[in-house]
This record gives C-alpha cells, structure tokens and sequence, in this order.
C-alpha cells in the first residue's frame, strides 16, 4: 500500500507526543521564572517599604504633637541629617535630650545604612495643630511649609537603583 503510512509499534515516528509538549512548557516556564526573579532587583520593593515607614514615622510625630504640645514642649518632629533620622520634641532637634525612640525601632536614632536607603537631609517641626514648620523659633517665628517654601524629600535605595519624592502639604502636613 503505497501512501499508506506505517503506524506500527518500532517504526520511525516524526514529531512530539502532547505530554512531551507539555513538560517542556513547564520546563521553559520554571526557567523563565527563575531568570525574571533573579534579574528583578529587590532594592525597589525594599525603598518602597522603607519610604512608607518613613511617612508613618512623620505622621506619628506629627500626632505626637497634636496630642502633648505643652508650653516648655511647643513642637514634635523629624529631623533627618542624611546618615540617621530621628524623633525630637521641642524646637532643640540635636540636643540628645529631646530625642525619642520611634515606635518599632531600637535606637534613638534610625541608620539610613542599616535600613539600606538614602534620605534627603530635613528637619519638620509640627505645631499643636498639627502644622508642618521648616523652622521654628517661637511660635511667632518660624517658617511654615508653604507653595513658597515646599517641603519635599527624597529616598533612594542602596545600592542606588530606584528612588521616591514624596511632599508634605502646607497647612495640613498631609503625607500622601
């Protein structure tokens, strides 16, 4: 029978069988996984965390003030000198006196190294009324967060790889 092909059990057969298709899909899906995960930095996911650590420390200093603002104690705040960051009461941020442990750290004073990112140098104070300040003095002078005078910082991942900007806003201290 010419044209007629031989399907018998031992003869030559061309091509794959649908299982042998499919363990090499998984294979190459195995493989494929692997290499995107090890070319994915985890730097980025690891400044995003530490950034929003960040604002939820300003805003627990911002709170802080809302609730214990006294007349020797007139501000709360965050003062970042580009190594470590930490909490301060009073308009006094480097006298070691007025600085308070943040909520989940150990030390006083929060190694940007240990933590693995980079933060611009800032320092916020806020009021009894929960008002961002840039400067405080008295509570008739100071430099208030303002579209004139913005307060933005800036936190990047080491090793240098990604960053984030984040403000906070004039009056309220609104940290988005």
């Amino acid at each position: 029978m010419k044209g007629v092909r031989n399907i018998l059990p031992g003869t030559d057969h061309r091509g794959f069988t649908l299982v042998e298709i499919i363990a090499i899909l998984i294979i190459v899906g195995i493989v494929a996984a692997v290499a995107i995960s090890s070319v994915m930095s985890t730097s980025g996911t690891g400044r995003i965390s530490q950034e929003s650590v960040i604002k939820n420390h300003i805003r627990f200093a911002q709170s802080m003030a809302m609730k214990r603002v006294t007349m020797t104690i007139p501000v709360w705040g965050i003062k970042c000198d580009g190594a470590a960051y930490w909490l301060f009461r009073t308009n006094l941020p480097d006298t070691p006196a007025n600085q308070i442990v943040l909520p989940d750290e150990s030390t006083v004073q929060v190694s940007l190294a240990d933590k693995n990112i980079t933060l611009t140098a800032f320092t916020v104070f806020f009021d009894g009324n929960g008002r961002p300040f840039t400067a405080y003095t008295s509570a008739t002078v100071n430099t208030p967060v303002s579209a004139a005078n913005p307060l933005s910082i800036t936190v990047g991942s080491l090793p240098a790889g990604s960053s984030g900007t984040f403000a906070i806003a004039p009056e309220t201290g609104f940290i988005p």
